[in-house]
């Protein structure tokens, strides 16, 4: 299958032009980072440099957040293991760093067989959980009391789980493919990204999410591009549960402000406190937030003018500005329909996750994946997503946009 997947990625990089659309070259999302962290990294190293070997596991210990400090490095790392977890890298072999957030940090490694010293061929996600409140004042065991009860095809499985000095690791599955960031960057190579794309996407979440309200009342508060990915068999994952409220034997909820600011429903910026039969309807606007970003490389009601550090007025452009798309867009009404009802400002007319399942767009996911298995094997699967070329996807939405331009004509 990998061979497959190869054979993709080759023609695919032929078929790439790596241009990027005009409205997509300020899609960086890249945060400038705090002239005090600056500083504090610059005394770091300068003090790493005169004693290398004066970095105590009870120093590191002291502070949830030093252990940052070190994750970089993987020879500090590996002796962070050792003075504190011995056994752990009798575990896994390191490999290469991924992903450093606010709740956690996430390493790629491979299991060492037991009984020998051999690795295994399988790859592992190891992500290591700060302990004590994180910056957005959670609690970061979250992510291991509600992750470690989740088995569902679109979120990633829990293999184990390690307590660590100060610090908790979780032993998860690799997706090889990475957040959608880097899979439009590495394996897609020009934006926007094609609507049927997105469709296959917007399932894949949308599955998670029905999962996580109607068998566990979880309210995921942080989709958003980084905590979707893609494995090998290009399956979609939501990952990262660390702000995530469980609303189970609740009648309603006090939102805390947590999750990404500019995917943040007005209700968690207001703080609201809200019934949980509108409890889907916040991962819902953010769900639609995402779309809008993969669609147009833009946030919806101008919020890219505002600072995402400034709650306030990120809350005030939503409720000043209307919902418009980029006057030079190509979408299907039946797309268009869905961001509309996903973005609704009103809580009460905004669609839940069992509307979403319901809408058309939806109805197209499953077309697609009826002709995943038989393109993927042909090696065409993600090629034919890039360019739009699943047939029976767009006669579907073509003949539904027939349907909603009637409606909307009555």
């Amino acid at each position: 299958m990998s061979i497959l997947l190869n054979k993709q990625l080759k023609i695919l990089n032929e078929k790439s032009d790596q241009i990027l659309h005009p409205k997509c070259a300020k899609d960086k999302n890249i945060q400038e980072i705090p002239q005090e962290q600056k500083n504090n990294q610059v005394i770091n190293q300068q003090n790493s440099q005169k004693n290398p070997h004066n970095e105590t596991s009870s120093k590191l210990s002291k502070n949830p957040y030093s252990f940052k400090d070190i994750f970089n490095n993987k020879e500090k790392l590996k002796l962070h293991l050792q003075e504190n977890c011995p056994l752990f890298l009798e575990k896994f072999e390191l490999l290469d760093f991924l992903k450093n957030g606010s709740a956690g940090s996430v390493i790629k490694a491979r299991p060492i067989l037991r009984g020998s010293k051999t690795p295994s061929n399988k790859l592992v996600a190891l992500k290591f959980l700060y302990n004590g409140k994180n910056k957005k004042g959670v609690q970061d065991h979250s992510e291991i009391s509600l992750h470690g009860t989740l088995k569902h095809k679109n979120i990633p499985a829990i293999y184990g789980y390690y307590k660590i000095a100060d610090n908790s690791c979780i032993a998860m599955e690799m997706c090889l493919y990475g957040d959608i960031e880097n899979f439009k960057k590495n394996v897609i190579k020009r934006v926007p990204i094609s609507e049927t794309l997105i469709c296959y996407i917007f399932g894949g979440i949308v599955d998670a999410v029905y999962y996580l309200h109607t068998h566990n009342k979880i309210i995921h508060m942080d989709i958003k591009q980084q905590n979707i990915l893609i494995d090998d068999y290009l399956n979609v994952k939501l990952t990262d549960f660390s702000v995530s409220i469980n609303y189970k034997n609740l009648k309603k909820i006090d939102l805390p402000m947590v999750g990404t600011c500019y995917y943040m429903s007005p209700e968690v910026l207001r703080k609201e406190t809200i019934n949980t039969s509108y409890a889907s309807c916040i991962d819902v606007y953010s769900i639609g937030v995402l779309l809008y970003l993969l669609s147009f490389c833009d946030y919806p009601y101008k919020l890219r003018e505002v600072d995402n550090k400034n709650y306030g007025q990120i809350l005030k452009n939503i409720e000043s500005n209307e919902l418009v798309f980029p006057e030079l867009n190509d979408n299907s009404a039946v797309f268009l329909d869905l961001l509309k009802n996903c973005l609704n400002k009103d809580i009460k007319k905004r669609f839940n996750i069992f509307q979403l399942k319901n809408h058309p767009f939806y109805q197209g996911y499953q077309i697609i994946l009826n002709e995943k298995e038989k393109l993927y094997n042909a090696g065409k699967f993600v090629i034919d997503l890039m360019v739009d070329n699943i047939l029976n996807f767009n006669k579907f939405i073509k003949e539904k946009e027939e349907e909603i331009g009637k409606k909307n004509n009555l």
